[in-house]
């Protein structure tokens, strides 16, 4: 790396580590002026990264993409990222400020503001300064609280540059729409002079790859044609309060008692495979009755609800997945339900474009999806993966 270059970071580090001190005593003395004392838990500033000159100037490690089914493919694995992101300064700006709501501040004051810097995405890629508000309790109980943290990801190559969770979106969105990471890279700096490698930019998508794993893996095993998958989905509209729901679950509840009944008498009979394979044939022509009976309900159905209803979207997987549902009545090897939701899906670029198709599939934005996603990932106590679904 360029010595001049270099010097220009240790400079920013230094004046950066100059506004902490300045940040700290400035909430130390409104504390006092409030309390008399400071008080505990009203700044988490992080620790300084200091410059290491090993940092800089390593050889790239080059990418390998894979080649699947005469189609290029992303590498999951991580690699060395050297070269340094390089903003403009003359960038454009903005500011805004994250507090809580009333009801979570409620006889409490703010005392501070904590700020931070990243690149961010409003139209035009933007310089943004984000103001996170420091609460202490009114009643001098000593209580303090802070607005949400916010999601930002650092500079891949080590330096000390932030970004969005709305930059992070607008590249994954880009790459996920079929652009190559060279291209995102030329368009970033044709437009807004912001000079960041293929390989910095791949990082960060896989940084919120692996930041909404939870939602992708989720998402995946939903996904996937099964029978149990079929019945969470109607009990969940169950749950929701549609009671029609309740006709299609005792449906799949008489195809899990045929599947019992036909494991038990097996395992009576010595539990041969040949045997159980038997007693499923026996059972299953009463199955395939049943099953039928299911997927010409839905279809009936299907028509008359609320597209984005929970009932509409299980009676929806149903009718699209009647062939691969259907599988098990015909083959004795096979169980009614093949699901795994332990199962781990290795590729994170293989769950992020499965995340888009949903987004598309239901209109949602996937950029807008994905960082409202990334945010909530951020915070202290994240929200069950499947209330994160794509809506």
């Amino acid at each position: 790396m360029p010595s001049d270059r270099k010097t220009e970071l240790e400079h920013e580090l230094e004046a950066s580590r100059h506004e902490n001190a300045d940040l700290k005593k400035t909430i130390d003395l409104l504390s006092r002026q409030v309390y008399g004392r400071v008080m505990p838990g009203l700044y988490a500033i992080p620790a300084e990264k200091e410059i290491d000159a090993t940092d800089y100037g390593a050889e790239r490690t080059d990418h390998v993409s894979e080649t699947k089914d005469g189609k290029l493919h992303e590498s999951a694995a991580s690699y060395h990222v050297s070269e340094p992101v390089l903003v403009p300064p003359d960038l454009p700006s903005d500011e805004m400020k994250l507090e809580l709501p009333p009801s979570k501040s409620a006889g409490m004051s703010v005392v501070a503001y904590e700020s931070a810097e990243a690149v961010a995405v409003r139209s035009p890629v933007v310089r943004r300064t984000i103001h996170r508000a420091m609460y202490v309790s009114d009643d001098g109980s000593g209580m303090a609280s802070a607005a949400p943290v916010p999601a930002l990801f650092p500079d891949p190559s080590g330096g000390g540059q932030m970004f969005d969770a709305s930059f992070v979106a607008y590249v994954t969105d880009f790459y996920l729409a079929g652009m190559t990471f060279r291209t995102i890279s030329e368009r970033l700096k044709q437009e807004s002079g912001i000079v960041i490698s293929e390989s910095a930019l791949r990082e960060l998508v896989l940084s919120a790859a692996e930041a909404i794993a939870p939602v992708c893996a989720a998402l995946v095993v939903r996904t996937l044609p099964d029978w149990m998958n079929l019945r969470r989905m109607f009990e969940e509209a169950k749950a929701g309060g549609d009671w029609l729901a309740d006709e299609f679950l005792k449906g799949i509840h008489a195809l899990c008692e045929l599947e019992d009944h036909a494991r038990i008498r097996a395992e009576r009979l010595g539990g041969a495979p040949e045997v159980l394979y038997r007693e499923r044939r026996a059972v299953r022509l009463e199955s395939a009755r049943v099953a039928a009976k299911i997927f010409e309900r839905c279809r009936e159905m299907l028509p008359a609800q609320n597209p984005r209803s929970p009932l509409a979207e299980a009676l929806r997987y149903a009718v699209e997945h009647e062939k691969t549902l259907s599988e098990f009545l015909y083959d004795p090897r096979l169980e009614l339900s093949r699901a795994n939701p332990e199962t781990p899906v290795a590729d994170p670029f293989a769950m992020l474009a499965i995340c888009a198709d949903e987004c598309r599939s239901r209109g949602v934005s996937f950029r807008i999806w994905l960082e409202g996603t990334l945010v909530k990932f951020k915070q202290p106590n994240p929200p069950a993966p499947e209330a994160l679904f794509p809506r």
